[in-house]
């Protein structure tokens, strides 16, 4: 197969700058299909992708991750391969990217998920400095709205919640792999996991194709949509697949998927959702 990357931001109401938005999803495909084009594995492709996105405050991941209730940073990232390898972290804290970290775990551990103190305590093993992602931004936010009543709570979490970036990449060994990281909902009570690092939750790859999904967590875990996607690909082309399940669950949510003959599906049912999608020869943004 040819190489092939597709990544998103996460859906939502676009409140963050979406002219620096476009510009990172497109250094975002670039930096990861040079990891293709050098010969790398699609799941080095996918987090270097998902890095770049982790490393602008635009985005609910990494730098730009929202705080929990005690305006704390929290973050879940995971990484899953068509050849059935998964690493994932949840409720990390202090790291820049998370998503590198869960590929440590899949690659050097016999474990599946380390989480809170245990998988920042393993990134400080593996080498990775201690780091603060809550942006001024953020901290002011933080600062303004931690008193506020449940209803705006509510609001909060639906328009800056829903962030979440992941990429999809195939090589030309025919692999294919997800990588996925968020900094979950914001206000959340501490110690929240998302559907992130939950394998066939909001994120899943086998040698039919690879999904990530962003939105409503708890509910993409108690369906297990990721998973059911999977299952679509056993008869469904990726975009047929990506189609239907965006119709079959009333909350707010997007989807891409990658299924085993290149071909990408793409769907979302919120105002918004940012994706891009880069081969050899052929490359597409969209923002917003």
């Amino acid at each position: 197969m040819e190489p092939l990357l597709v990544v998103h931001g996460g859906v939502g109401s676009n409140l963050r700058d979406s002219k620096l938005r476009g510009k990172v999803l497109g250094e975002a495909l670039e930096a990861g299909f040079v990891v293709l084009k050098e010969g790398g594995s699609a799941a080095l492709a996918a987090v270097k992708a998902v890095m770049v996105m982790e490393d602008s405050p635009v985005f609910n991941a990494g730098t730009g991750s929202v705080p929990n209730l005690i305006g704390e940073v929290e973050m879940d990232a995971s990484v899953a391969t068509s050849e059935g390898n998964f690493g994932a972290v949840a409720s990390i804290k202090n790291v820049k990217n998370p998503v590198r970290i869960a590929y440590e775990v899949s690659d050097k551990t016999k474990h599946l998920i380390l989480a809170g103190e245990g998988a920042t305590l393993f990134a400080r093993n593996r080498g990775f400095k201690n780091y603060e992602p809550l942006t001024d931004e953020m901290k002011k936010l933080f600062k303004e709205k931690s008193n506020c009543d449940s209803e705006e709570i509510e609001k909060l979490q639906s328009l800056y919640s829903n962030e979440t970036v992941g990429a999809i990449a195939i090589d030309g060994f025919d692999s294919i792999a997800a990588a996925v990281s968020t900094g979950g909902i914001i206000f959340h009570l501490p110690g929240r996991v998302s559907d992130v690092p939950i394998l066939g939750g909001g994120v899943y790859a086998s040698n039919r194709g690879a999904t990530t999904i962003t939105g409503k967590g708890e509910v993409i875990v108690k369906e297990m949509i990721a998973r059911k996607v999977d299952e679509y690909l056993i008869d469904h082309s990726a975009e047929e697949a990506a189609k239907d399940i965006i119709q079959e669950f009333e909350i707010d949510f997007g989807i891409i998927v990658v299924d085993q003959d290149c071909k990408v599906g793409i769907a979302y049912n919120t105002e918004s959702m940012s994706w891009g999608i880069k081969t050899q020869d052929y490359k597409e943004v969209q923002p917003e």
